[in-house]
């Protein structure tokens, strides 16, 4: 058991060293384009970035989880074309709805609700690109051969991830993006809609393999 906690603090450590290196720049397309079009506060900036880490955390821990439980890596049975499409699929989705959003009638209960599924998608289906540091988590479930051992590095992982990401976009682009939009008052239907613009476009580079996040 010492052990193993040994390991879910050196898998936590992991996460956190590249959620705060290349993990946090492949959220600026995605996620941060998402944040700085919508008319919302800080606090809905935070629960919005918590939502789509939250898809990313849900990820990891089924590919660890399952790994641990076949007792083998699921990294070479993933098909990184597959999970491309899957990621542009929720991409594209998150634009529709982000457009949406953008009109002069407002957000509706009915689109928030459509626009938070679209942000933990959009997260869960980046977590389903294994990068090196997560292919290496992975392995390491496998080899405990336990579905259990396997869900708790994969949540040591997530969590680690996670923290740079939501302190910067949650807590830093809820407190910065509120003075932004106080200086684009009025514009708030122009943003949201080159936001989306911007999400589709970065959606149909990922599908066609143009652009690797």
């Amino acid at each position: 058991m010492e052990i193993f906690l040994s390991s879910m603090l050196a898998t936590f450590i992991i996460g956190l060293s590249y959620g705060a290196s290349a993990c946090l720049f492949t959220c600026i397309p995605t996620l941060g384009v998402v944040l700085l079009s919508q008319n919302i506060g800080a606090k809905e900036t935070s629960l919005q970035t918590w939502r789509f880490n939250a898809g990313r955390i849900c990820a990891y821990s089924l590919l660890t989880s399952v790994s641990g439980f076949v007792g083998a890596s699921l990294v070479g049975l993933l098909e990184i074309g597959h999970a491309n499409l899957i990621f542009a699929a929720m991409l594209l989705f998150s634009a529709v709805l982000l457009w949406r959003t953008g009109k002069a009638a407002g957000c509706s209960s009915t689109q928030s609700r459509q626009t938070r599924a679209g942000l933990f998608g959009m997260g869960f289906a980046m977590g389903l690109r294994p990068c090196a540091p997560l292919a290496g988590v992975i392995a390491a479930s496998a080899v405990t051969g336990s579905a259990i051992y396997g869900l708790l590095l994969g949540l040591a992982y997530g969590s680690g991830a996670i923290v740079v990401p939501q302190l910067i976009f949650g807590y830093g682009m809820g407190r910065a993006g509120s003075e932004i939009r106080l200086q684009l008052m009025g514009r708030q239907q122009q943003l949201a809609r080159i936001g989306a613009s911007v999400l589709g476009f970065v959606g149909v580079g990922v599908g066609m393999g143009w652009v690797s996040l």
